[in-house]
């Protein structure tokens, strides 16, 4: 019986969006680019119903959806008042060995939407917290575009 490519290649797939998120966050290695990946995916799932969760990671390949289901205990999701506040948990779960960008949640979110079908994509969008939905690109265009550089352009 043959593997399914999702999982025979799997960690190659895995390091592809390492290094879209350290070319698009700007960072030095790709150990930023894991501890920060970790930190988002965590982060998310305290800001989602466990049904939130169970979509988010039923649309993401295997080795993706492990890192974000590893040690995740369902529980009653967190108000979340802001996408800047998401920011700072992220920031809490890496210091002090990690400083990310600012733009670190849309360079992430940028970077599984760039990578996942349009449909899993459209799954994954509706799964995630209403603060964070507007980072979430909704074209492939803008899914390439860092989000240091969304801000610059737009005037916000």
């Amino acid at each position: 019986m043959t593997q399914p490519a999702e999982v025979e290649f799997a960690s190659q797939q895995f390091q592809d969006w390492l290094t879209a998120l350290k070319t698009r966050a700007l960072l030095q290695t790709h150990n930023q680019s894991q501890a920060i990946m970790r930190a988002v995916l965590a982060e998310l799932r305290r800001y989602m119903s466990t049904d939130q969760v169970l979509d988010f990671a039923d649309a993401l390949p295997p080795l993706p959806r492990g890192i974000f289901l590893e040690r995740w205990r369902p529980a009653d999701a967190m108000p979340l008042a802001s996408a800047a506040d998401f920011t700072v948990g992220v920031v809490r779960r890496l210091s002090p060995h990690v400083i990310p960008p600012d733009s670190v949640a849309g360079d992430v979110l940028a970077v599984l939407a760039a990578h996942v079908s349009a449909r899993n994509g459209a799954v994954m969008r509706a799964a995630l917290p209403e603060a964070l939905r507007p980072l979430w690109p909704d074209c492939p265009e803008a899914a390439g575009e860092p989000g240091y550089l969304r801000r610059a352009t737009d005037g916000s």
